[in-house]
């Protein structure tokens, strides 16, 4: 039995340390497959994603890792690859040009300001509300419509091996309540991208950085949309997003709870370059 973790991150992007740190405690959890998604390059400048000139030796470093620990641990290599409407096209062009073993699509921006600067609905919460207000005119619904359009937009069209984070921008409410999760308009925005997702074949993840780092109640999706993946019978992985070593299976054992609750029983993970569906318990992965 162990954990898988196919979304992670280190120093050349926003996450620390050097790439054998996270792998040396990977193999200490006795993690058995686990996949590199630094942020990509994107066409313009801000604090997390990876600089264009820097992909090259992170692709290498991945590599190196590969032949490194094999035997010991299956890694892969991949990258979180932020999707733009008008650039349709760049996801499976990454994974082509760049050989990479599987793609996982999030959103991070909506549309942008006056100035063309990308607005980023994760980021600060004072970069939120300057959008809200000044692309949207304070209207939060317009602005949900919009993040999910986009998604079901990057499903419809080039769509990911794995749906990041699909609805974090709820991250907003935690310190600052912007809208109710429990609406039924915000539930149906949800609902609907699922079902894209479902007819698009890719996998959800779900994604626990929320919780550990005390920024969500709720995983990303939280349990109306857990509960609407079981009926849908979409496939789904346990993924931490870490930045760090010690974030590897960050909130992994209580999110286990609410999935064997929810009535999931297995989890998608890449096996010798295959995605293949495993039980699960509270204990890990069935190999």
């Amino acid at each position: 039995m162990s954990w898988t973790n196919y979304h992670s991150h280190y120093k050349y992007c926003d996450g620390v340390d050097e790439i054998d740190s996270h792998v040396q405690k990977a193999l200490e959890l006795g993690i058995k497959s686990f996949g590199f998604t630094s942020h990509s390059p994107v066409h313009f400048e801000n604090k997390w994603s990876m600089d264009s000139k820097d992909l090259p030796t992170y692709l290498k470093e991945v590599d190196h890792a590969k032949t490194k620990y094999a035997g010991q641990i299956e890694i892969y290599k991949s990258l979180e690859i932020d999707y733009f409407p008008e650039k349709t096209g760049i996801i499976k062009a990454f994974r082509k040009d760049l050989k990479l073993d599987y793609t996982l699509g999030s959103i991070h921006f909506i549309d942008a300001f006056e100035d063309g600067k990308p607005w980023e609905i994760d980021g600060p919460q004072l970069v939120f509300e300057k959008g809200l207000q000044e692309i949207y005119g304070n209207d939060i619904q317009k602005v949900l419509r919009r993040y999910f359009e986009i998604t079901v937009h990057m499903l419809e069209h080039d769509c990911p091996n794995i749906l990041g984070h699909m609805d974090k921008i709820k991250m907003q409410n935690h310190n600052k309540f912007f809208f109710d999760e429990e609406a039924t308009w915000y539930k149906d925005y949800l609902s609907q991208t699922l079902e894209v997702a479902a007819q698009a074949g890719t996998i959800v993840e779900v994604n626990t950085r929320g919780l550990y780092k005390k920024r969500a109640s709720e995983t990303y999706p939280g349990k109306f949309g857990l509960q609407r993946l079981k009926e849908l019978k979409v496939p789904i992985c346990l993924n931490s997003d870490s930045h760090h070593p010690k974030e590897i299976i960050g909130e992994y054992e209580n999110t286990v709870l609410l999935l064997k609750e929810l009535g999931f029983r297995e989890l998608m993970v890449l096996k010798d370059n295959v995605w293949i569906a495993r039980p699960f318990d509270q204990s890990g992965i069935n190999w």
